[in-house]
């Protein structure tokens, strides 16, 4: 699509966005081909990213309820999500861009591969070039508001580009909670001007570390740890991440904590959503649900993210929901990638999606309709890796895995190790096939950086991103 000119220079990314300046409007909605819409029949849309959700870990996709993963509970993670899921399109394999926010979410905002944006480092600002969701549908004549309590996603790192209200909790200690995105959202959408429809974009950070879970959501004692006796979870939960602590029960422990988080901000989903309704707001809206990345709990030696491209840090949920314009409880099996929420949202609005992105619209939203997308995953040059750099290609049959400092490749057959355990290598003849996909990505971007103020610094010293 590219950024407009003249009429249009009143959306580009560094300026405040002027209520009623917006472009021409191609309105065809994508709905079976019924034809054209009004601009005053446009969907609103609300995203909602949870930030570092695991789809493993969500009863939506099946946890805890036939064992699930490590930790697995009889009591589902996800139950508001699970009726939501009733009435809407779930994808059940979905891969992220990144296991990092910042290089995820540019993605996902831009709907192109990591190289394109190349915001990767501590430093690096999401440049001016590439087209945002936000942009594209403020230049439609959309009210774009974002309400984001991620440090790596401030403004300062031009995360605010094309809304016209970007707001960033002020918190005195990581991020600020679900229940407080909500409220802030809410009051920002009684400010919204009267017949415009509204892009809301929020961000949920509940799910990330420390792990915390809000109670009720969590009430379990105290874990005894072998040497340690027993252990508050807010001490376990820095020994844990801070120290290393790999003792007898910790992990289990840590990853209870961590479901127990899902609870929370699945509650604070339902919230919103029966909020929304109250206000007659879903007689024509599209709700996205997805996440930036997951999270690893030592299946490859490592906690967190950020470190490494595997399937517990990639694979993310995804769930559609517009009533009565998309199919019903429907669960599409192919995979497919985050940059395709962009192009997907440009589609189903009428926009042209523009060809320079990497992204496809997940359209027809039938099941055993799409193909199979194989898609990019970059991580590293950040401050948890900072001499790494990590490029992955993902295809429902294959990981391939290379860092690109060292040139060393890892290659794994997900159709008989699906958790990517067993590395055969590069001399593996189908390593080649994969090599040659990486080696047609466009390099990395070289981007603006920004030095970071006080308050950012000491946010991230907290999440433990900052050494």
């Amino acid at each position: 699509m590219g950024r407009k000119q003249d009429l249009h220079k009143a959306v580009s990314r560094r300026s405040v966005l002027k209520y009623g300046v917006y472009g021409g409007l191609s309105a065809g909605l994508w709905l079976g081909g019924c034809g054209r819409r009004r601009r005053q029949e446009l969907p609103n849309i609300v995203m909602l990213l949870v930030d570092t959700l695991r789809a493993d870990h969500m009863s939506v996709y099946g946890y805890g309820y036939w064992g699930g993963a490590v930790g697995g509970y009889e009591a589902p993670t996800t139950p508001n999500l699970e009726r939501l899921a009733g009435q809407a399109v779930v994808f059940k394999r979905v891969i992220a861009p990144s296991s990092w926010t910042k290089t995820s979410m540019g993605s996902i905002m831009t709907g192109c591969n990591p190289s394109r944006h190349g915001a990767q480092g501590v430093k690096d600002v999401l440049p001016d070039g590439l087209t945002t969701i936000a942009e594209a549908l403020a230049e439609q004549g959309y009210y774009t508001i974002g309400v984001n309590t991620n440090p790596w996603l401030k403004s300062i790192f031009g995360f605010n580009a094309g809304f016209h209200t970007y707001h960033t909790l002020p918190c005195e200690a990581s991020f600020g909670s679900a229940w407080d995105v909500n409220r802030t959202a809410l009051e920002l959408l009684k400010q919204a001007p009267q017949g415009k429809p509204v892009f809301l974009y929020l961000h949920y950070m509940d799910v990330h570390s420390p792990y915390a879970p809000s109670r009720p959501f969590f009430s379990e004692p105290p874990a005894t740890i072998p040497g340690l006796g027993v252990v508050p979870d807010d001490e376990l939960d820095i020994l844990y991440r801070q120290k290393g602590l790999d003792a007898p029960g910790v992990v289990p422990r840590i990853i209870k904590l961590y479901d127990g988080e899902i609870r929370t901000v699945d509650a604070a989903i339902d919230q919103l959503l029966k909020e929304l309704q109250r206000e007659n707001w879903f007689d024509n809206t599209i709700v996205v649900i997805t996440s930036d990345h997951g999270e690893e709990f030592r299946e490859h030696g490592s906690i967190e993210h950020g470190k490494n491209l595997y399937p517990e840090v990639y694979e993310v949920p995804l769930i559609f929901l517009w009533p009565g314009r998309l199919p019903a409880g429907v669960r599409i099996s192919a995979q497919v990638r985050s940059i395709d929420i962009a192009p997907t949202l440009f589609a189903l609005t009428g926009l042209d999606v523009p060809k320079s992105l990497d992204g496809k619209p997940l359209l027809p939203m039938e099941n055993d309709r799409l193909p199979d997308e194989v898609a990019i995953s970059a991580v590293g040059l950040n401050d948890c890796i900072p001499d790494l750099d990590y490029v992955a290609v993902v295809s429902r049959e294959h990981l391939y895995v290379r860092e690109k400092v060292n040139n060393v490749v890892e290659f794994y057959d997900l159709r008989s190790d699906p958790g990517a355990q067993q590395n055969l290598g590069d001399t593996d003849p189908k390593a080649a096939f994969y090599a040659e996909l990486e080696a047609g990505t466009v390099s990395r971007k070289t981007t603006e950086q920004v030095e970071l103020d006080e308050e950012t610094r000491n946010q991230l010293k907290s999440l433990g991103y900052l050494r």
